[in-house]
């Protein structure tokens, strides 16, 4: 089977007549249940171990930690956004507690650590040829 097979049968599995009664004991229900396992075929049996969201960092490679590290940036400034957005609504003591949680969330740490040290290389060089 191609994808244009499986996309079909998704497709049937979507629509009304692709749906039947878990009650009903004829032939349509195996049908169906044959489309649902071929369509369940498609989707592998293992997460790569660059893929899952719990590997640990010395399993990863390099294009799959630059790609969360890219991620874990673009949370960062969207939840510092949304805590600016309502900095008018919070004391300043409750402001500084959200922006070091912001920052210091526990599957956020090693990437913020990676831009951080990016960050003071750059900086540096900056100096030095200042």
């Amino acid at each position: 089977m191609d994808f244009k097979d499986y996309e079909n049968i998704y497709q049937d599995l979507l629509n009304e007549k692709g749906r039947i009664d878990i009650a009903n004991e004829g032939e349509e229900k195996e049908k169906l249940i044959k489309k649902i396992n071929d369509f369940l075929e498609l989707y592998p049996k293992s997460i790569p171990k660059d893929k899952d969201p719990n590997a640990s960092f010395y399993q990863l490679s390099l294009k799959e930690i630059y790609r969360r590290s890219l991620q874990t940036m673009i949370d960062v400034i969207q939840d510092i956004s949304e805590l600016i957005s309502r900095r008018a609504f919070i004391t300043t003591a409750t402001f500084r507690r959200d922006l070091f949680q912001i920052v210091t969330k526990r599957e956020r740490r090693l990437y913020v650590g990676i831009w951080l040290i990016f960050l003071s290389f750059l900086l540096y060089f900056i100096d030095s040829a200042a």
